[in-house]
């Protein structure tokens, strides 16, 4: 691997970039005081899988139970319920989890890119803009005065407004067209179903200017995910590369130069960490693993050649060794057990078996069982 050097003058060991990103992201280092804080750091954490999805603010909480090593997922189910975070589309044709705050920019920024990659779904289902403009008139008066749907509830009202077939992934898509259009957000979970709800109600008023709304967009990526590059940026928010580059400009990032990609950060590096190897356990979904797709090389283990890492992992997600992907990892939840399935692109060490170790025991904590089933597998 080639050194890595920059403006800034700077020399990094293989691996300092993934390190780096994970002291940004609060995966290492300081943890935040609540999961809350972590979303307010990140911004927008993907969940199209909900239950998986809140390990990453949890991971980067402080405990907040006895035998923890972080934050509980029930702190996280209770924001969801309390309306501090909602889970909606946003930044991409898919589901992410964002402060309530938070919203409004974020759609400004991205919400008329992501209807455009919908365009061609749009077509096949033979929506058009008349037949969008009474489907969120209906969704916008039946979620008024504080009504929170259900999917089937909103579909009854969809059809009931006389729009055709409001079901499967044709409710699917109205519903998240609805979304970017600021008519409804998630509401409070009914059961463990999700609702939707008036979005004007749920979300704090404040138009802000698109240019605007891109920059503080940018501002919080970098600043949550730096080093990174501006395809990175472009990429994680739907953007159009002339408006995310004039947003790193406006900025006035520092940048580093790493294996020919330019990447772009908001704070120092950290010093070199000491002591053994870290393993974390990380969901297939995890922002140190889904921010970054023109780098994504990067996060791949310096160790190995990238032609090993299967395309199609066997399981979702992800072992990081020292902030690096290394391997794949399954939970199972059993009565009293966690089954934790492991699989890694190389055999480890005796320290890096018991940094695996660590790392999935405090997965068990995490899940709530007094036991744990580690399965090791490798290439």
């Amino acid at each position: 691997m080639a050194t890595p050097t920059g403006r800034t003058g700077m020399d990094l060991a293989p691996g300092a970039i993934a390190s780096w990103r994970a002291h940004s992201q609060r995966l290492w280092g300081e943890r935040f005081a609540t999961p809350m804080d972590a979303f307010a750091h990140l911004g927008a954490v993907q969940s199209q899988e909900y239950q998986p999805s809140k390990l990453t603010p949890a991971m980067r909480a402080v405990p907040d139970d006895e035998g923890l090593a972080f934050a509980g997922p029930k702190a996280v189910d209770a924001l969801i319920e309390q309306g501090a975070v909602v889970r909606t589309h946003v930044l991409r044709p898919t589901w992410h989890t964002v402060p309530v705050g938070d919203l409004r920019m974020m759609l400004t920024a991205s919400a008329d890119r992501v209807k455009q990659l919908m365009g061609t779904n749009d077509r096949a289902f033979g929506f058009d803009a008349a037949l969008f403009a009474r489907a969120t008139a209906a969704l916008a008066e039946a979620t008024a005065g504080g009504r929170h749907l259900t999917r089937e509830e909103a579909s009854a009202a969809l059809a009931e407004a006389g729009i055709p077939d409001p079901t499967g992934q044709r409710l699917g898509h109205l519903l998240a067209h609805a979304e970017l259009s600021m008519v409804v957000c998630s509401g409070t979970p009914k059961g463990a179903k999700q609702t939707y709800a008036n979005f004007d109600e749920r979300v704090p008023a404040g138009p802000i200017a698109q240019d605007e709304a891109i920059r503080e967009l940018a501002r919080r990526f970098f600043a949550s995910r730096g080093p990174a590059t501006v395809k990175d940026f472009t990429r994680w928010a739907t953007l159009k590369v002339a408006d995310a580059k004039a947003a790193v400009a406006d900025l006035g990032l520092e940048e580093v130069q790493v294996e020919g990609f330019t990447l772009y950060f908001a704070h120092e590096p950290p010093a070199p960490r000491e002591g053994g190897p870290v393993v974390d356990f990380v969901q297939g979904f995890d922002e140190m693993m889904c921010s970054y797709t023109d780098s994504k090389d990067l996060v791949l283990h310096h160790s190995m050649p990238r032609s090993v890492f299967p395309d199609r992992p066997r399981f979702n997600s992800a072992i990081l060794l020292d902030g690096q992907v290394i391997g794949n990892w399954k939970a199972t939840p059993k009565r009293d057990v966690l089954l934790v399935e492991t699989w890694r692109v190389r055999g480890f060490t005796a320290a890096e078996i018991a940094a695996l170790r660590r790392g999935a025991d405090r997965l068990r904590a995490w899940y709530g069982k007094p036991e744990m089933e580690l399965g090791l597998d490798h290439a």
